[in-house]
């Protein structure tokens, strides 16, 4: 082993010598505390000490840059490699580093799910999959997509839609039924065997059993049209219209195994482009392609990166994954895989047959995005640069949270954080805040609450971002920078605020920083000055969905105060079982008893109360009894197909 280089600070060779043999992950810090670099190594003392030596080089292309930016280095031990794995992915998501494989779209797909469990079964979208004895598909890259199918299937094969505490309390049809998207089974109007006949529809549909389905319905159309239902005729009419669209858009492999995710791999130069195609009974459901500048000397080691993070979570793990080459730590990677998955899980390199055409398949998707994927990047880049320039920060601004104050009156003020990195909004750490020492309307000291909430220090506390921006001016930015100074001295940070002076021209954006008296106009044209407008929009949005629904939940609950017996417990019980007061009262006393904490006596009470007549004209709002401070939007979840 070389000696470290002579280069090295005194804390750098003395973490160094201190490391041991054991396996583990190792962090790499700068002088911001911020971390730069996570691995994993089977020998600690061996893999750092590498990355030091005179002339080291591993192949990647930021190679050096981690080593430049390292100034200090922590490291956890582990018992054996897959326990390092993990911890690595885990690190990864929690800090952040600049220098590591992060995707850009690693969030949840959903999934669709067939309640065939339930005597009258629905279909309806879902991200977190239960073994709950229901059929699954999916999951499906594009919400969109999901969507799209929905609207089909509600169009031309009438299922229920309604949740089952809507169902179980009916009594005459609701407007669905009136408009032929629903069969209403809820008060007798449809039988078993049709509505099965309907559920039958729609498994082959969402099966791709396209072919059978068509049969299916051309005979139905030519059986009415013998009866000389002319109407109906027309109505499978169009719904076999509406299924040879999807056959046209969707693309069918024949695939014996049924369900696997393939991965396509094309790189030029430092740019790395991995497509992903999910492919679920035999069909390509939907494709999602991942480009990144975190390349490394052998695919196998990209690979091995790429699957440590999509498959981190709750995503819904295949029993086969199409790979172009072995991803390195095969053998721990497939343990992990089948402890997720809790059955088998193969990684595999085909050789021949249907599984190679997808390989293909999705290489060349994965060709085709990477020009414009680098393109975006590039962009990215620049903009990071300009701004990191504009707000005179010591690096590229990449990662920026943006604050926002909203109330009315001084009542229910509400904080809002939202969180972009390299342009695009990262919904998993946007935030909610309720204010709490903050009397009245002050938004000076609303904000430096919730800025000293988020950025004390303690172990769960989220990575800290290149950039805070603030909605406001010069008071806006004295009330945040003594909390900044104190807890997050390296994090740059500016106001936002319109020039309203000039009336009858186009107002510029003026960016206030603390040590400037006068701010900084930025032509609204500017790349920089549109992603600070659009960072601070959003900001402002979340603010104010999250006041309205604080303000909808307050109008929701005053209902149910009044009642003896309903206190908060209860009462959020009732509105998570029925999702408005409306649904509360059109449920049966039965229905009303079988809800966690009520009883038979209590149910009876509030029935009573909510069918007295001061209450007849209470409106159907639907509330999130979920609606809680700091909770990230949306929830991340998981999906699977069976």
């Amino acid at each position: 082993m070389m000696s470290p280089s002579p280069e090295l600070s005194d804390t750098l060779r003395s973490q160094l010598a201190g490391l041991p043999s054991d396996p583990g992950v190792y962090i790499f810090t700068d002088g911001r505390s911020q971390t730069v670099y996570v691995g994993k190594a089977t020998n600690l003392r061996s893999r750092v000490r590498s990355y030091f030596q005179p002339g080291a080089n591993d192949g990647r292309f930021l190679f050096s840059r981690i080593v430049e930016n390292t100034e200090t280095i922590d490291y956890i031990v582990c018992s054996n490699p897959l326990e390092a794995l993990l911890l690595e992915n885990n690190l990864i998501k929690k800090h952040r580093p600049l220098y590591n494989l992060r995707l850009r779209d690693d969030k949840t797909y959903l999934s669709l799910r067939v309640t065939t469990g339930e005597a009258w079964p629905r279909v309806h979208p879902i991200r977190r999959w239960k073994d709950d004895g229901h059929l699954y598909f999916g999951p499906y890259s594009s919400s969109r997509a999901v969507y799209s199918l929905l609207r089909l299937i509600k169009k031309y094969i009438p299922l229920r839609s309604c949740s089952n505490a809507f169902f179980d309390s009916r009594q005459r049809p609701c407007i669905e039924y009136e408009i032929g998207r629903c069969t209403a089974p809820c008060v007798g109007l449809d039988e078993e065997e049709s509505y099965a006949q309907l559920v039958e529809e729609v498994l082959l549909l969402l099966r791709g059993r396209d072919r059978s389905l068509l049969k299916r319905l051309r005979q139905k159309m030519a059986a009415a049209s013998e009866a000389r239902d002319y109407e109906g005729a027309a109505r499978v009419r169009d719904q076999i219209s509406a299924v040879d669209k999807i056959m046209e858009q969707q693309h069918v492999e024949e695939h014996a195994q049924g369900d696997c995710d393939v991965l396509g791999l094309h790189r030029v130069g430092d740019l790395s482009s991995i497509h992903l195609l999910l492919v679920r009974d035999g069909r390509v459901i939907s494709s999602a392609t991942h480009t990144c500048r975190d390349t490394r000397e052998e695919d196998s080691e990209l690979l091995q990166a790429f699957l440590g993070q999509y498959y981190h979570g709750d995503k819904f793990v295949p029993p086969e994954i199409l790979v172009p080459t072995v991803p390195e730590g095969l053998e721990i990677i497939e343990k992990w895989l089948s402890t997720k998955a809790g059955r088998k899980t193969t990684v595999k390199v085909p050789q021949r047959g249907s599984k190679v055409r997808l390989l293909e398949l999705a290489r060349r998707n994965a060709e085709v995005r990477s020009d414009s994927d680098g393109r975006q990047l590039e962009l990215q880049e620049q903009i990071a640069v300009r701004l990191g320039e504009v707000l005179e920060a010591q690096q590229p601004i990449r990662t920026i949270e943006c604050y926002d104050i909203s109330n009315i009156q001084g009542t229910l003020s509400v904080a809002s954080r939202v969180y972009f990195e390299d342009g695009e909004p990262d919904t998993a750490l946007y935030r909610r805040y309720r204010i709490r020492t903050v009397r009245g309307s002050d938004d000076f000291a609303s904000m430096a609450e919730v800025l000293e909430r988020r950025f004390r220090e303690h172990p769960e506390r989220d990575a800290v971002p290149d950039l805070v921006v603030v909605d406001g001016g010069k008071g806006q930015i004295s009330s945040a920078v003594s909390v900044l100074r104190q807890h997050a001295p390296g994090v740059t940070i500016c106001g936002l605020a319109k020039d309203r002076l000039r009336s009858g021209q186009r107002t510029t954006e003026r960016v206030y920083l603390p040590e400037r008296s006068d701010p900084i106009d930025l032509p609204e044209e500017d790349p920089a000055s549109r992603l600070l407008q659009r960072i601070r929009d959003e900001a402002h949005r979340f603010a104010n969905s999250y006041h309205r629904e604080l303000r909808r939940r307050s109008q929701l609950v005053s209902g149910l105060e009044e009642i003896p017996g309903i206190g908060p417990r209860r009462r959020r019980a009732l509105l998570q079982q029925f999702g408005s007061i409306k649904s509360i009262r059109d449920a049966s006393v039965e229905s009303l008893a079988q809800v966690d904490g009520m009883t038979t006596t209590l149910a009876t009470s509030l029935h009573a109360f909510l069918h007295s007549p001061e209450e007849s004209d209470i409106e159907d709002e639907v509330l999130d009894p979920s609606l809680d401070e700091a909770d990230p939007q949306p929830p991340a979840s998981g999906g699977a197909t069976h």
